[in-house]
Order: C-alpha cells, then sequence, then structure tokens
C-alpha cells in the first residue's frame, strides 16, 4: 500500500527512519520548511533552511526511493524582526516545482517571538493573499485552547482572502474539532504524536466517524518532542482493525494529500 505523510519536519528524520518509513510504504513527505527550525534570529536563517529543506532533503529522501514536497512561509512560534524579507522572497519559492504549500503559518497566542496578535493576523493575511495568487493551498496551525474560536477566526480570514476552504488545512485537530473544520468545507489535518494527545488509534477512529475526503493525517515528526515516523503506517492498520476498506485508508493516507497538494502522484 502506498502512503504519503503529510506533515513532517525532515531534520527529525535520521536515515533509520528513512529507510524505515519507504520500507512501509511511505511515496512521498511532506517537509514543513516554516516549522523545521528555530530561525526566530534571522529571515536569512529562514531562506537558508528553505533552500537546505529544497536541495539537500530532497536528494536525502530521494535516496531512499522517497519524494519530498515543501510548504515554506513563516512559522508563528519563530517570527524574526525583519519577517517582511520572509513574506518578499515567498512569491519566488510559491514558483519553484516542488513548493506546494504556504506554511505551517497561521497564529498562536503563547509566540515568544511574536507575542501581538495583530501582527501576526497582518502575516497571516500576506500570506493567505499569496496562497490565492499562487493557487496553493494552506496549513493552518490550531492553537491548543478556545479552539472553535481559532477555526472561526481562520474561516473568515480565508474568506476575506477570497481562498477556497478546500484549500485549507487545519492541523492539529481532535476529536472535538475535526468535524467543525469539516462541515466548514476546509480540511482537518490530524497531527499523531504524544505532544498532540493522538495516538494512531484515535486518529483512525476519528477518521472512520468523520468526512474522510476531508482528512489528512500525519506523524508531525519533529525533533523537538518525541515523535514516531512510522505513525502513518501504523494509522493504515488501526483503520483496517477498525474495518475500514484498503480502498478507504488509500484514500485518507495517499489520495487526499496527493490531490490536496496537487502532487500528481
Amino acid at each position: 500500500m502506498q502512503l504519503i505523510d503529510s506533515h513532517v519536519m525532515m531534520e527529525s528524520l535520521g536515515l533509520q527512519d528513512l529507510e524505515a518509513m519507504s520500507a512501509c510504504g511511505i511515496k512521498a513527505l511532506i517537509a514543513d520548511a516554516a516549522g523545521g527550525m528555530d530561525y526566530a534570529t534571522s529571515a536569512q536563517a529562514a531562506i537558508n533552511y528553505f533552500e537546505h529543506t529544497l536541495v539537500g532533503e530532497i536528494k536525502r529522501a530521494s535516496d531512499y526511493f522517497m519524494d519530498v514536497y515543501v510548504i515554506v512561509g513563516i512559522n508563528m512560534n519563530a517570527v524574526p524582526a525583519d519577517y517582511e524579507k520572509i513574506l518578499d522572497a515567498l512569491p519566488e519559492y510559491l514558483k519553484r516545482d516542488r513548493v506546494v504549500g504556504v506554511g505551517e503559518i497561521g497564529l498562536e497566542p503563547r509566540s515568544g517571538t511574536c507575542p501581538d496578535l495583530g501582527k501576526q493576523e497582518e502575516i497571516l493575511k500576506t500570506e493567505l493573499a499569496l496562497a490565492r495568487e499562487h493557487s496553493k493551498p494552506v496549513v493552518l496551525h490550531l492553537p491548543p485552547t478556545e479552539r472553535t474560536s481559532w477555526i472561526e477566526r481562520y474561516v473568515k480570514l480565508i474568506d476575506e482572502a477570497r481562498l477556497d476552504r478546500n484549500k485549507a488545512i487545519i492541523v492539529h485537530s481532535d476529536s472535538n474539532t475535526t468535524q467543525i473544520i469539516t462541515d466548514a468545507g476546509c480540511i482537518a489535518g490530524i497531527s499523531v504524536l504524544p505532544m498532540r494527545r493522538m495516538t494512531p488509534e484515535d486518529a483512525a477512529k476519528i477518521v472512520s466517524e468523520s468526512d474522510m475526503n476531508r482528512i489528512l493525517v500525519s506523524s508531525d515528526s519533529r525533533i523537538r518532542h518525541r515523535s514516531d515516523p512510522l505513525s502513518v503506517p501504523r494509522i493504515a492498520v488501526q483503520m483496517q482493525r477498525l474495518g475500514l476498506k484498503e480502498e478507504d485508508v488509500k484514500m485518507v493516507l495517499f489520495d487526499n494529500p496527493n490531490r490536496i497538494f496537487n502532487l500528481h502522484l
């Protein structure tokens, strides 16, 4: 069975991780170049990391027969003082072949680098406009508290930007928010790792009870928190244990990310 992990931070994946992921059927990774590194020191450091992901990480994964596609933007937890330079650079990155979206972006009230939510929103509005202009999906961070209010705020901003809701992926969804997101016409991204209090069993149950056309699932692999790069194949097993058909598993874990990110795999 072919699988896609729809959200990873590449520097968290060692060579053994990549080998195991490939052996378990993962054919492609969506690499978050905005959230993959704490680049709050400068815009140039962020841009350097975009380049590292687009060149070095694509090559590293290809050695294990996996394709890497990249999303770029300004992570709300790592906003450098000269963040405008990143915004200026984004249009050129969004023209690159392997850049398939804007993200992980959004709003975070606990941000240590940009506590001003007004400034965060202005950055987000610019990124949403760029996503619409370049026909790219956006990956939006869902804060851990008052989640319904954040979803409503995102939907309002998405509509103001005249971005297709089908291109808005709200990640870190759970059993309480997935239906709210999908009922709004957006995509619910389920991040399976301990810090999100989400197990493969939990994710499979949510998927089985949801609009499966509007679900993405990822390992959200990251270097600063314990994560499992094999979360996606483990979810595939748990979905089948719940009685879901193989075509359902394929739809959620391969067809959906392939379609939403326009990968043409």
